[in-house]
């Protein structure tokens, strides 16, 4: 088995390999667009944490008129769709109504045509000032003036295989395409581990390497303005479907409470059925701390069965993303979208 792995990586590899080459060698053309781009992507097969990392730069960028281009990875639908606050789920994607709901002001469409994408976005928002691309290190299509590429500190990117033996979409090779390298979901590290990550990376001299945590914020109600301060010693049912809910889940047991976790495929569609299962699994505890909680990406899912989960306590944990050293990262950044201003 393994060998036939080695053997379809290997091809799969060559693949992408000579697909990249043909965009080197300028046979297949990236179009490049009168606008500053910023791309959040990585080589890895999901679980970098880009959707935080988008959200930490809509802050970072909140005095700009910024626009977001994704695929809306997880949809049922092809083609474009500006993404409104009451999208469903099913049509934009999870994250991109995530990212919608949270921050409503900003423009957020979803396109698999990356150039149709943007091309839209400048036609219908003229005076967009910057526009952050979401997992499109692979769409070279396109041309980002900036590329932020995100490396799991749990599963490096050096210490990976190329699909299907690995999760790496492509070889370490293309890290040199980037000019920011972000190690994410690290623990507290020193100095001189970051300084060895940052060695294992072989940066270009042209290349940053940053790093960044996840902070989870109080836990709040999907359907009122209720809030839990201090999560310790509850009942809790885990309802999650991403790529990895690992970390959470530890940081609830942590905190001293019981956690029963329930994880289903990455952007799962949730049905009647499901939520079903769920309710039975709550209402068998007989403690008096007994809550139902989810990620916040699982939110915008959950919340179309608000009558179902009627007189039930429903949870979910926000996250955001702190970079360290953020000045510089800041920095880098600003200097990019300001010295790099759209002509119109």
């Amino acid at each position: 088995m393994r060998f036939l792995l080695l053997l379809l990586s290997f091809v799969y590899g060559l693949i992408i390999v000579i697909r990249n080459l043909l965009f080197d060698w300028n046979i297949f053309k990236s179009k490049i667009y009168n606008v500053p781009i910023i791309c959040v992507g990585n080589i890895t097969s999901g679980g970098t944490g880009k959707t935080p990392h988008i959200e930490y730069l809509i802050r970072l960028l909140s005095d700009k008129k910024i626009s977001i281009l994704s695929r809306g990875y997880g949809r049922k639908t092809n083609g474009l769709f500006w993404v409104e606050f009451d999208s469903e789920p099913n049509n934009v994607g999870d994250e991109s109504l995530q990212i919608k709901q949270k921050f409503p002001k900003t423009n957020v469409i979803v396109s698999e045509n990356r150039r149709r994408g943007i091309e839209e976005i400048l036609s219908k928002f003229p005076g967009t000032e910057v526009v952050l691309m979401d997992d499109g290190f692979q769409h070279r299509w396109v041309k980002a003036g900036l590329y932020i590429l995100l490396n799991n500190y749990e599963r490096p990117i050096y210490s990976d295989h190329i699909l299907p033996l690995g999760r790496l979409r492509e070889s370490v090779s293309s890290l040199k395409r980037s000019d920011i390298i972000i190690t994410t979901k690290c623990p507290e590290i020193s100095p001189k581990e970051q300084k060895v990550i940052s060695s294992k990376l072989n940066l270009f001299t042209h290349q940053k390497s940053f790093f960044s945590s996840i902070l989870y914020q109080d836990c709040r109600s999907v359907f009122s303005n209720k809030s839990i301060e201090n999560l310790n010693n509850y009942n809790i049912v885990f309802i999650t479907s991403i790529a990895n809910a690992e970390n959470l889940k530890k940081y609830l047991e942590e905190k001293g409470n019981i956690v029963h976790h329930f994880s289903f495929p990455d952007h799962h569609n949730y049905n009647n059925k499901d939520i079903q299962y769920i309710l039975s699994q709550y209402k068998r505890s007989i403690s008096d701390k007994n809550i139902i909680l989810t990620t916040e990406k699982d939110k915008v899912k959950l919340t179309k069965f608000k009558e179902k989960f009627k007189g039930v306590e429903l949870y979910f944990v926000p996250v955001k993303t702190e970079i360290h050293k953020s000045r510089e990262f800041n920095n880098e950044i600003l200097k990019y979208v300001t010295t790099n201003k759209r002509e119109c």
